[in-house]
Order: C-alpha cells, then structure tokens, then sequence
C-alpha cells in the first residue's frame, strides 16, 4: 500500500533542496563539471522521487482524501520548481561547453572570449546561483504550512469581521 504524502513529506523534500541548494558553488573558481553534472542527476533523481510519489498516490484516488490532495498540489508545485531549477542547471552545462558558443553566438568564432575558460566558469557559476534561488524559493514553498482546518476557520472569520471594513473606507472619504 502507498503511503500518503503529508506535511513531513513536503519538508523532507525541502531539506534535501536546501542541502543541495547549499552545496552549489556561488564562484566561479568552485565550478566543477563533474559535480555540476552530478548536481544535474541529483536534481533530476528528487523530480523523480516527486513525480513517482504523486503518481502512486493518484492510482487509487478515492484514498486521496482533501488535506492530502492539498499536499499533492504543492508537490505538483515543487516538481515545477524543480524542474526550473534543473533547466537552469542545464544552461549551466550548456555553458561551461565549448559548443554552445559555437551554436549560439556565431560572431564570436574568432573571438578569444569563445574557449576561455573563465568566462565559461563566470557564466557557469551564474546559472548556479539562479539554480540555488530556484531551489530555495521551492524548499520555502514546501515549508508554508496550510492546514485546511486552520484555513477554514479564518475564512469565517473573515466573513464575520468584513462588516468591519466598511469603517476603513469612510476613514479616506473624511479627509
């Protein structure tokens, strides 16, 4: 039997994109190819795991009761993403080659700029940091709690105090 995705899942999740998140380099001289591929499949292995956990939670939905669909649609979130995060990932690959250059920026064939290693650990180390912002901004979407409980109460509550607006607005008509 699958077991359901809850709030601790979620913030599992969002450790593990934090760790990795912290270990990505934020200069240029900490560039590694190796290890950004390795970040790559690392990436890509979470959106998986994600993907998958929703997948089996979905194959029987009739035990998919609302607090836990709550749960799924942020983690549809995350996968989004993560997958942002992965794209950036790959630009960054994408850049610390030679070929892109090549492909993408023809009038620099004959410039010494097109296999300079620095430039392409600068640019690198740029899509990293996007990457890192990406991972973080998903870790603390997981992390914000909703309980559908919780929500519902203050809903009412809302409703009950609206009457109460209707002073604020006469506040900027006497001026």
């Amino acid at each position: 039997m699958s077991s359901s995705v809850t709030p601790a899942t979620l913030d599992y999740l969002a450790r593990r994109l934090d760790e990795l998140a912290a270990q990505f380099p934020t200069s240029p001289d900490a560039v590694d190819l190796v290890t950004l591929a390795d970040d790559i499949g690392t990436l890509g292995h979470h959106l998986q795991q994600a993907i998958e956990r929703a997948q089996e939670r979905f194959t029987a939905p009739e035990t998919v009761y609302p607090p836990e669909r709550v749960a799924l649609v942020r983690l549809a979130r995350a996968t989004a993403g993560i997958a942002r995060a992965l794209d950036t990932l790959a630009e960054a690959l994408t850049y610390a080659t030679t070929g892109f250059q090549r492909e993408a920026v023809e009038d620099l064939a004959h410039s010494p700029l097109r296999n300079d290693p620095e430039v392409l650990r600068i640019m690198t180390a740029e899509k990293y940091v996007a990457a890192r912002a990406h991972l973080r901004h998903t870790a603390a979407a997981l992390r914000t709690t909703s309980t559908p409980a919780g929500s519902s109460t203050p809903r009412t509550t809302g409703l009950q105090t609206q009457p109460a607006a209707g002073p604020q607005p006469r506040q900027p008509n006497r001026h």
